[in-house]
């Protein structure tokens, strides 16, 4: 297993959480960190022993954004900015929407600039009673990254996300859930607990449900009905044909839990 310096990686019963690990800095991203969530999201895709994946903050809150305060070579060229979002930014929205597993961010505190696009990247959502998105890049004269403006257009409409981008908003928990942003709100003081809880009954639903249906919903979401119809039978034969549908037809009738192997 790697051995990381920003972030720690730990597998718990098919969960690998991954926690953003810089609490001096609020888990603001740094160059080393940015390339360690990729590796990280690559080891927990790549591990079958691996069904969920959890994205954590350590100390009091998820994401402060990028790290301000770091100097990298030839930062003051033109088109700077648009590489490094191409080569260390991007990639961490990609490696979580593209997985096949899903991807659960744990929202403790802040999940501000880039930060909350990492958590409204994610497949689910919970998050902590105290805890809030906040579109940080208005207020320094910036533009929301990461796919911000397509997340939260999708879920505010884009009138609201024009408000929350221009007047640099927040959304707390309880907004979040009334808008569908988050699945679950816990209390602060439990909320990997409660987390780590909903994530151990995810494990045991259908692998092949949950990778199908996440490619489908991204696909659905640019393309026609009838491009998702037809994607649907196709993917339906896949899962019609495999050892978990034998055995989740079985486990019905005997009026039992199945047990899938995501074959």
């Amino acid at each position: 297993m790697s051995h990381f310096e920003t972030l720690t990686y730990e597998l718990k019963e098919q969960i690998a959480i991954i926690t953003i690990n810089r609490p001096e800095v609020r888990n603001s991203l740094n160059q080393q960190l940015r390339l360690e969530l990729v590796t990280a999201m690559t080891q927990a895709g790549d591990d079958n022993n691996v069904r969920v994946i959890m994205i954590a903050g350590a100390g009091k809150g998820f994401c402060a954004g990028a790290d301000l305060g770091e100097k990298l070579p030839g930062d003051n060229e033109d088109g700077f900015i648009t590489e490094l979002l191409h080569n260390e930014y991007n990639p961490i929205i990609q490696a979580i929407t593209s997985v096949s597993k899903p991807v659960i961010s744990v929202v403790n505190g802040a999940a501000a600039g880039i930060g909350g696009a990492i958590a409204m990247a994610c497949d689910l959502m919970v998050m902590a009673e105290d805890a809030f998105l906040y579109s940080a890049f208005g207020a320094i004269s910036l533009i929301p990254d990461g796919g911000s403006h397509k997340f939260l257009q999708s879920y505010l409409g884009p009138k609201k996300a024009y408000e929350m981008i221009a007047f640099s908003q927040r959304l707390t928990a309880t907004q979040c859930a009334e808008v569908g942003l988050a699945n679950r709100v816990f209390p602060a003081d439990s909320l990997l607990q409660d987390a780590l809880a909903w994530a151990s009954t995810l494990t045991q639903q259908a692998p092949l449900t949950l990778a199908l249906s996440k490619q489908i919903l991204k696909q659905a979401a640019t393309e026609d009905l009838d491009f998702c119809l037809e994607q649907e039978a196709q993917l339906q034969n896949t899962t019609y044909r495999s050892d978990d549908f034998a055995e989740g037809a079985q486990a019905f009738f005997e009026k039992r839990k199945p047990v899938f192997q995501g074959k």
